[in-house]
């Protein structure tokens, strides 16, 4: 994520018509997509059902995430697009912005691998997935990741403002950048933001995450034999028998044999932050790459500024698409997504063999009651009967 920029790249930048116009219309497109869809995940993941798991409050947190940087990441890109600055408005929005286009592609990635590792957990220590893999714990980590995202970018605070451009060639008054004076900053950003950034909140993640869900789908896979249904037949579950239970299971009770076995709802969250995982493989680490063999200082061309537009447009597609995502790879959120779009009318759209079924449950309880009410009677009557005869012989 390189956004150092001098005078003469700018107006260069300025001149690049073809990826000016696909930043236009394509970056536009994928910010008005992505911002339905996360709004619409949003509202999914809140729902009291889901946030009581802490795989989906992490979901919830990535949703928020997500739509902060499309938002910022538009409003940078103005300028090139559609000739807007709002980022010079004042000062303090010039900071704000480029820090929160950090801020929240980091949180991003972070609240991505505490889910990945969350599942791991759940899949192959299922003894100690209520221990862990909790809301609480979850909420206590987000916080402690935000406070260490925050105070690892806050020094873009100081080191962007709004600076004074003086270019009458091509009516550009102020840049948020960093002053050219400032030897100290621009190196110490170069540092940070070429090997600090990039290792330890890009790829160690990225390792972090890929590890766990090739281990989850490898669980998955060599255990789709042991799924079978609950007594009721309505949820299926998985019988998992990781190192830790293989030796003592025929010790084991039925009551802790139950909590070993996992339920498919936290099966189709799995496939959903695996999906997630891969799409973040595919989409964003071509750009992060790009990033670090491209120094802002040698990107003058259109050529080169073309390939940044498309990379960054494909990074901007991985944040838009979670819920797209989500609806392929997961029932659970399909189902909930439904409950909201179509909550008045959920009873119309039940299958016709479910209304059937109870129709006739409802028929069965009113034929019992008839005839219960009808047998209480009789025998009330009987009894009435004897009593008066017994009242007269007497």
């Amino acid at each position: 994520m390189q956004n150092i920029k001098n005078v003469s790249t700018f107006n260069d930048y300025q001149q690049c018509n073809l990826a000016n116009d696909i930043l236009r219309y394509v970056g536009t497109f994928i910010f008005l997509l992505g911002s339905f869809s996360s709004i619409l995940s949003i509202c999914v993941f809140s729902r009291k059902s889901l946030r009581r798991k802490s795989c989906c409050f992490y979901f919830l947190i990535l949703a928020i995430s997500d739509s902060i940087h499309l938002l910022t990441v538009i409003i940078e890109n103005l300028p090139y697009s559609f000739q807007i600055d709002l980022i010079v408005i004042h000062n303090s929005v010039c900071k704000i912005i480029i820090f929160l286009i950090y801020f929240s592609n980091h949180l991003s990635n972070i609240v991505l691998t505490l889910a990945s590792i969350d599942r791991f957990i759940l899949i192959h220590c299922p003894s100690k997935s209520k221990r862990y893999c909790n809301i609480r714990k979850g909420k206590f980590l987000v916080l402690m990741s935000t406070v260490i995202i925050f105070f690892a970018n806050g020094h873009i605070l100081f080191g962007y403002e709004k600076i004074y451009l003086n270019d009458k060639q091509f009516n550009d008054s102020y840049d948020c950048n960093i002053r050219t004076d400032n030897i100290f900053y621009k190196n110490l950003f170069h540092f940070y933001d070429s090997y600090i950034e990039s290792f330890c909140l890009i790829f160690i993640p990225f390792s972090i995450m890929f590890v766990c869900s090739s281990l989850i789908i490898y669980q998955i896979v060599q255990t789709r034999k042991t799924m079978h249904y609950n007594r009721k037949g309505r949820y299926y579950y998985y019988s998992f028998h990781s190192r830790e239970t293989r030796g003592q299971t025929s010790q084991t009770t039925s009551n802790k044999q139950r909590k070993l076995k996992l339920r498919d709802k936290d099966i189709q969250l799995c496939w959903m932050l695996i999906g997630t995982t891969f799409a973040f493989l595919l989409l964003c680490l071509p750009t992060e790459i790009n990033d670090i063999f491209n120094y802002a200082g040698r990107e003058r061309s259109c050529l080169d500024w073309f390939r940044k537009v498309n990379l960054m447009l494909v990074q901007q597609t991985y944040y838009a698409g979670h819920f797209y995502i989500y609806t392929l790879t997961g029932q659970l959120f399909r189902k909930k997504l439904y409950e909201i779009l179509f909550h008045r009318n959920h009873r119309h759209h039940q299958p016709i063999a479910a209304r059937e079924n109870e129709l006739s449950s409802a028929r069965l309880r009113t034929n019992f009651n008839t005839k219960y009410q009808n047998r209480t009677s009789q025998s009330v009557l009987i009894t009435t009967n004897i009593t008066n005869s017994s009242t007269s012989n007497f």
